[in-house]
């Protein structure tokens, strides 16, 4: 037998002596293996629950501190929100275990733990950035620290709200991204619907969290923290609407230095130049043939364009050339909105013997005073009553001892309604502004909502539009088809009857028809990017009833119309728009914010609801 064969008959004699031992190490080694699955398992499925838990109960306490700071009954918000804190460390310290990250890359069981993970990292953020923040400041978390008190607003108060805000809105923003970027079709039904449930919860907040924010980070410059500042308060004569609520009709000058309030200069639209040739701005070929030029020459019309931005510029231009002095800013208010404000802060007197009142304001304000002083010096009476009104007012909102919520929340109805509205000079805070309500802008795609704009501008120099009743209706198939239409319906009612129009002073008739007939220009805005397909009217009106040229303006198409209304009479038009295949939010309708307020219907099948 040769060496090599020896050395083989003894290899495989060895073999056969090692193999029942093989078998068992391997055997030992599976058993093992399985033995820490088992136990993996057992330790993932452990912290799975404590997480679950624990960010259960931390969901029950998040509404407990939201109701707290709804109702502003903070005592409780320290405790509750040291408890919060402690659940939400909790849960995200349950999946930050190697185990657990292992897991995530299991397919079907990584998703859903995943998801845990995601939801537990926002929770603690938010409890850690925004609500631990808040409730360290609960005894001064409310409105009443940035209140005017004798005219001056407690700006170390506004610069410590400000400090507190940004971080917490980064936070809430932050847990939404976390929370969007989740696949929530991939787990399953309890986990999510609830990640739904939370992803549509911080979508709701983060507007109200922006506009927050927003306001908080801009206040002190806007207050005078860092120099003066000067405002012009254009006060918005409703009886003579325009599209963005009526003429400019009363300004008045307000001055702010580190928080400190005055009122300055005031004036009228008599106070500034009238010559049609003589524009305060370079003329906008685009929006001069949607308009006429005059709007560049007439500070009355400086509000025809349903755009805040253009209206507070020409105001400031006209308040430059004319008065003097460069404003910082442009605030436009309306009679409806003031109406909001004394409700709040109780009715004011008058040196005319009248109380000023939410209940009256508007009427007193828009009809009564015209009634009262007919004659040729009827303007400059009712001037004078402007102005002394918003010094009033003024006097109110800065001295008042009123309810702080109530007054906050008659603002932001009034800014909710587009009554109230403001505009920056300076670029970095109106590209803010712009962002909120505030700065009365159509949005410019339709990626959240598709919006129509119905606008309506009094042509007969009258105040009839005390007399006016106005609705919109929107169908719509956005929600359902590829390329949409979208089709207006609008009417226009005069209430007045002939012999009250026969009786009304004749710069309120119009010095022009003289009561027998009153002139509006309608104009309907498309959707960006939707082309005019139809413009008729379809009811009422006689041959100064038509349908004037097409055109286009804030990327958008438009629908103008010239409607004459006799005393009593009702006109409707209509206005159709389709829409490329694209992507289309719901269906919205913005309107001009009448004196009476505009009667508005969305019809949008296939929508959701809300």
């Amino acid at each position: 037998m040769s060496y090599v064969q020896f050395v083989g008959v003894a290899g495989d004699g060895v073999a056969d002596a090692h193999r029942p031992r093989t078998k068992r190490v391997v055997l030992i080694v599976l058993l093992a293996v399985v033995l820490l699955a088992l136990a993996a398992s057992g330790w993932l499925a452990m912290r799975v629950l404590n997480a679950k838990s624990a960010l259960e109960q931390a969901e029950v306490l998040m509404r407990t501190v939201a109701a707290q700071l709804a109702d502003g009954d903070r005592s409780g918000l320290p405790a509750a929100s040291e408890e919060l804190s402690a659940l939400t460390a909790m849960a995200l310290e349950q999946t930050q275990d190697p185990i657990w990250s292992a897991a995530e890359a299991v397919p079907m069981l990584g998703a859903n733990l995943g998801a845990v993970r995601a939801i537990a990292e926002s929770a603690e953020l938010i409890a850690r950035d925004a609500v631990a923040p808040l409730a360290a400041a609960a005894d001064t978390l409310t409105l009443d620290v940035i209140k005017p008190v004798n005219g001056r607003i407690n700006m170390e108060s506004v610069r410590h709200l400000a400090d507190i805000a940004g971080p917490a809105a980064a936070a809430i923003r932050s847990a939404a991204r976390t929370i969007d970027a989740v696949d929530f079709d991939q787990t399953l039904p309890p986990l999510s619907a609830a990640g739904r449930s939370l992803a549509e919860q911080l979508a709701g907040a983060l507007p109200v969290v922006d506009e927050l924010d927003t306001a908080l980070q801009l206040a002190p410059d806007m207050l005078g923290s860092s120099g003066p500042r000067s405002y012009v308060l254009v006060f918005q004569n409703l009886a003579e609407s325009t599209a963005l609520g009526g003429t400019a009709a009363a300004l008045t000058e307000l001055t702010i230095d580190d928080g400190v309030i005055s009122i300055g200069r005031q004036a009228s639209s008599q106070s500034f130049g009238r010559d049609l040739n003589v524009p305060v701005l370079p003329v906008d070929p685009g929006v001069a043939a949607v308009f006429n030029p005059y709007m560049y020459a007439t500070l009355n019309l400086a509000t025809s364009r349903p755009d805040f931005p253009t209206a507070a510029q020409l105001a400031a231009a006209f308040w430059s050339r004319d008065i003097g002095g460069a404003p910082d800013g442009v605030i436009a208010v309306d009679p409806v909105a003031l109406s909001y404000i004394l409700k709040a802060t109780g009715p004011v007197a008058l040196s005319s013997g009248d109380q000023l009142s939410g209940e009256n304001a508007v009427a007193l304000l828009l009809n009564g005073i015209y009634l009262r002083y007919p004659g040729e010096d009827g303007p400059d009476l009712t001037d004078a009553f402007f102005a002394e009104a918003a010094r009033a007012v003024f006097t109110a909102l800065t001295q008042s001892t009123g309810d702080t919520a109530a007054l906050a929340s008659a603002v932001t109805r009034g800014v909710d309604e587009h009554r109230i509205m403001m505009w920056s000079a300076h670029p970095e805070e109106q590209a803010a502004l712009a962002r909120t309500p505030l700065a009365g802008i159509l949005p410019s795609d339709n990626t959240a909502e598709s919006v129509t704009g119905v606008f309506f501008r009094d042509m007969s120099v009258s105040k009839v539009d005390f007399y006016l009743q106005t609705a919109a209706t929107l169908t719509s198939d956005a929600c359902t088809a590829a390329s949409p239409t979208f089709t207006t319906d609008v009417e226009l009612h005069s209430m007045l009857t002939q012999e009250q129009a026969d009786a009304l002073p004749p710069f309120v008739a119009s010095g022009v028809w003289r009561g027998e007939k009153f002139k509006t220009q309608v104009f309907v805005y498309g959707p960006p990017g939707t082309t005019l397909t139809g413009a008729t009217i379809t009811l009422g009106g006689d041959a100064e009833t038509f349908v004037g040229d097409a055109g286009t303006d804030l990327g958008r198409p438009v629908a103008t119309y010239w409607v004459m209304l006799s005393p009593g009479e009702t006109v409707g038009l209509r206005a159709t728009f389709a829409g490329p295949e694209g992507v289309y939010g719901p269906p919205g309708l913005r309107t001009t914010p009448m004196l009476n307020a505009t009667t508005t219907t969305v019809n949008a099948e296939g929508c959701p609801a809300g």
